[in-house]
């Protein structure tokens, strides 16, 4: 016998993506400056096309890669050694400057976001997105 969740973890994680969503809409320029912070312009560049997807109304699921790839980036994933750019843009970092702090909460938003996505792919919900 298969143990399934029960509708109520499915409406929990349609909320969590809805809300993580809107706040894509209406803060994401903070995670477009937060991935500058820790990864330069190409990361920028990848933060902003997610952005630019959820308030244009596109499917989040299709830049899932895009946003496992920023929350790896935002929890300090790509720091392997001082020989890449992303350990050298950290080092540089002021643990006090409040940007750090934002990149934080950031980190902090896009894994509950990534782990709803997550959860609901694994349900069956292949597609998410809401009229922009």
């Amino acid at each position: 016998m298969h143990d399934f969740p029960r509708p109520g973890a499915h409406l929990r994680f349609l909320h969590r993506a809805s809300e993580f969503l809107r706040w894509l809409r209406s803060d994401g320029d903070r995670l477009v400056a937060a991935a500058d912070l820790l990864g330069g312009e190409d990361w920028r560049r990848r933060a902003d096309r997610v952005v630019r997807a959820a308030r244009e109304g596109h499917d989040l699921v299709a830049r899932q890669p895009d946003l496992r790839a920023l929350r790896d980036l935002l929890f300090l994933e790509h720091i392997d050694g001082r020989d890449t750019p992303e350990a050298r843009r950290f080092i540089a970092l002021d643990p006090d400057d409040p940007r750090c702090r934002d990149a934080r909460l950031c980190a902090d938003i896009v894994d509950v976001g990534v782990r709803a996505l997550e959860a609901l792919r694994l349900a069956g919900i292949t597609s998410f997105k809401e009229a922009a």
